[in-house]
This record gives C-alpha cells, sequence and structure tokens, in this order.
C-alpha cells in the first residue's frame, strides 16, 4: 500500500463499486415496489381453464395446464389450490404465492395474507378456489452464458469500475512517477535529464509542474556547466601570472640578472592577480545579488560625466580622446550606485583599448519611454557578428585580440552584463556602420527590475 499508484487505484475503485453498489440497490428497491405487479394471464387462457375446470374438475383443469405447456411453450402458466400447491406440483415464487393464498383466503371470507393485488381466480363446480399465475419463460443462462443475468452485471460493473480507476490512476501518478524518476536522475548527476514531451504537452497542473521541472533543469544544467567553465577559465587566468613569476624568480637567482627588473615584473603580475581576483568575487556577488542593495537614486549624468574625465585623463597618452555631452535634465534611476559605475567604466575601458589613435570614445545617454541608454561608442576594428553575444561571457576574448596586452582579462564586459541583469537591463554590443563597436547599456527607470533581483 506504499505505492501512490495503488492507493489512487484502490481508493477510486471502492469509490466507484460504491456508486454502482447504489444504483443497483435504488433499482432494486423501485423494482421490489413493483414486484406486486403479478403478470395477469390473457382472456383466452382465462377462459380455457375456467372451462376446463367446469367440464372436468380438478382433473380437467389438470389436464388442460399439460396442453398449455406444449400449446405455449414460451410461457409458464401455473395453477395453485388454496393449500398454496401447484396442480403440477411445480415451483411457485415465494412472492407470488403469498399473493395467490392471499387472494384466494380473502375470496372465501378469510382475512387477506397480505395486501396485494389480486390474482386471477378460478371457482370450481363445488366451490373450490384456485389461482391462475401466468409467468415468463424461465431463462436458463443469461448474459455471457452464466446462470443468472445479476451475475454478469456485477462481473460488468466490477471489470468496468476497474478499468475506468486504473485509467484514471495512471492518468494522475503516472506524471508523478514519471516525475520522481526524472529527479533522481538529477541528483544522481544526469544534467540532461527531461520529461517525456508526453508528460509536458498536459494542459493541467501536472503539465505545468512537468514544464517547471524541464526548465529547472535545463537552468541548473546551464549554471552547474557555468560555474565549471568559469573555475576552469579561472584556474588557467590564474595559472598563467603565477608562471611567469616562477620565470621571473629564475630569472633574478642567475648571477649578474637584472634583479630590479625581474622584481618590477614580479610585481606586476602581482598587481595583476589581485585585480583578476578582486574581478572574480566581484562575478560571483553578482550570482547573488540578494546581499547588494538596489534602492539608491543614481544620477546618472554625473556618473557618467565623472567616468568620462577619469577616462579622458588616462587616454591622453594614447592620443585618444572621450566626448560626453551631458543632457540638460536629469536621468536618475534606483540602483546600486557604485556596480553601475564599475559597469560603465568597463565598458569605456575596453572601448579605449580597441579605438584607434587620434580617435575619440563617445558616451551617450538618452531616455526610451521607461528606460535609460548608455552608448558607448568607439573607432576600433569591431568585433565579427558571430562573436557579438560571447563578448559578456568570463573570459572570452575575440580571436584576434587574445593577448593580455591588448585584451585584458576577458571578465570586465561579463560583470557588466551581469551588473545590468541584476539591475533588471541587459547589454548589447553591434558593429557600427563605419566601423567601430557600440555598446548598449539598458536600465528600467523605476527599478523595478532591481527591485525583484535585490
Amino acid at each position: 500500500m506504499n505505492s501512490l499508484f495503488t492507493r489512487i487505484f484502490l481508493l477510486f475503485w471502492v469509490v466507484m463499486v460504491l456508486v454502482v453498489a447504489g444504483a443497483v440497490g435504488v433499482t432494486s428497491l423501485v423494482l421490489a415496489e413493483r414486484s406486486d405487479e403479478i403478470p395477469r394471464a390473457s382472456a383466452e387462457l382465462t377462459q380455457e381453464a375456467n372451462t376446463a375446470l367446469a367440464q372436468g374438475g380438478e382433473r380437467g383443469l389438470t389436464a388442460w395446464l399439460e396442453s398449455t405447456r406444449a400449446r405455449h411453450p414460451g410461457l409458464r402458466v401455473l395453477v395453485m389450490d388454496s393449500t398454496g400447491r401447484e396442480l403440477l406440483g411445480r415451483p411457485v415464487p415465494p412472492w407470488i404465492g403469498r399473493a395467490a393464498r392471499s387472494d384466494i383466503a380473502e375470496a372465501q371470507g378469510l382475512p387477506p395474507i397480505a395486501p396485494v393485488r389480486s390474482v386471477p381466480q378460478l371457482q370450481g363446480p363445488e366451490g373450490q378456489r384456485y389461482a391462475l399465475i401466468v409467468l415468463p419463460p424461465r431463462r436458463e443462462y443469461g448474459m455471457l452464458g452464466l446462470p443468472e443475468t445479476r451475475v454478469a452485471v456485477l462481473l460488468l460493473a466490477l471489470l468496468g469500475t476497474a478499468s475506468a480507476s486504473w485509467l484514471l490512476t495512471r492518468s494522475i501518478a503516472g506524471p508523478v512517477q514519471a516525475l520522481g524518476a526524472a529527479t533522481r536522475d538529477l541528483a544522481r548527476g544526469n544534467l540532461d535529464v527531461q520529461l517525456d514531451p508526453a508528460v509536458s504537452a498536459r494542459r493541467d497542473d501536472l503539465g505545468t509542474l512537468a514544464r517547471d521541472f524541464n526548465a529547472m533543469a535545463l537552468r541548473l544544467r546551464d549554471l552547474l556547466k557555468g560555474r565549471e567553465q568559469l573555475l576552469r577559465d579561472v584556474s588557467h587566468e590564474l595559472r598563467s601570472p603565477l608562471a611567469r613569476m616562477r620565470v621571473a624568480v629564475g630569472l633574478a637567482r642567475q648571477p649578474g640578472s637584472d634583479v630590479a627588473r625581474q622584481t618590477e615584473r614580479i610585481e606586476g603580475e602581482i598587481e595583476r592577480l589581485d585585480r583578476l581576483i578582486g574581478q572574480v568575487l566581484d562575478l560571483s556577488r553578482l550570482d547573488a545579488p540578494a546581499a547588494a542593495t538596489f534602492d539608491e537614486e543614481v544620477e546618472l549624468v554625473e556618473l557618467l560625466d565623472g567616468i568620462a574625465r577619469d577616462a579622458a585623463f588616462e587616454a591622453q597618452a594614447r592620443r585618444v580622446g572621450v566626448q560626453f555631452e551631458p543632457p540638460g535634465e536629469p536621468h536618475v534611476v534606483r540602483g546600486n550606485a557604485r556596480m553601475l559605475a564599475s559597469a560603465v567604466e568597463n565598458v569605456v575601458r575596453n572601448a579605449l583599448t580597441y579605438t584607434a589613435a587620434g580617435s575619440a570614445v563617445r558616451i551617450e545617454l538618452v531616455r526610451d519611454g521607461a528606460h535609460e541608454r548608455i552608448v558607448v561608442r568607439d573607432r576600433g576594428p569591431g568585433v565579427p557578428e558571430a562573436e557579438l553575444t560571447r563578448i559578456f561571457e568570463p573570459f572570452y576574448r575575440v580571436a584576434e585580440s587574445r593577448t593580455r596586452e591588448s585584451g585584458g582579462d576577458g571578465i570586465g564586459l561579463a560583470i557588466t552584463a551581469r551588473v545590468m541583469a541584476a539591475h533588471g537591463g541587459g547589454a548589447t554590443a553591434a558593429n557600427e556602420a563605419g566601423g567601430g563597436l557600440r555598446v548598449t547599456l539598458e536600465l528600467p527607470r523605476d527599478g523595478r527590475g532591481a527591485t525583484a533581483r535585490g
């Protein structure tokens, strides 16, 4: 009884059997109320019986009964005397015998045995009383060849209710069992598990549950694979600076080496490691933005103006400019000021890295209905169309720019995309028609996305 299928099946079956039994019981009561309606002999049979009784007495009536069996094989014609005996010694149904005796007793001036409808009466020459009874033919075999039709009906009712209960139980317990099996597969590490389309295509609550499970399994697979990929990428990125530090240490130990130069190289790699670890920590914190506060009022004009000034100062050595024309009206969003500043700064620094010498990086702030859009344009080589979405993945670098000297650590734009998502917005990239890359950061003005995530 621990099986959900068995329990539901037995419950449904018991309920259906009780319903069928109740219906049969009500039908039986209705038929019992009409059981006193004894089949009446036709006028012809009654006249024949009276003639035989008048001419030959009880013997004549008995002979007539014998002939009637041959002449009317489809009927059962019975005659009872006042003692309740059938003249040919055949059995009489109890309720009919009781009714017949009651009528005979009433005809003889005695109290009736039961209040029933009258049975046709025959009266002999000497005042004898007899009851004439006509019954339908006896059926030896009922439905399906069984001795009694009621047994066949009972068996059919049990078979029908069992089949209906099994189908109903299967439609409910089947998806639940499939969901349980899929959950166990997922727990064992099968991240590609999905419920059968026949279950997920259902238009009821079980179908909704199946679709939610499939979506959860896919999301879990993506998250785990993303974490594994991130771990591999972080391991690779950490290994490279450590290898260069090991080489620098080895060179510093050699006689006559430039120790100061190797020490400077080691310090640079340490700084790179520190920055990389900080970015990885920032990225991991963005996977759980509930720990951050997203209810600050952030003035985007002020934020972008500060970033543009700092970037322009740092870009002077490369003869690159930064252009930003502050709008005359305020642009305020709700979110986390530190995260937003880091996200925008990553995009601007990336643009400064790739834009051509002598050109300028342009920063624009536009309002589009319920959203604020920050657009950063550079005059660099752009990105292949097939890789435009991948530049926001951690540690991804465009094939032509995978050196750390030009491409950075490959994690800045990933942090930007996570920050935008945490605020309910998004980050997209597109190539400019005249050359260069355009990165668009979109934020909701009312901060509802940030509230839902924070």
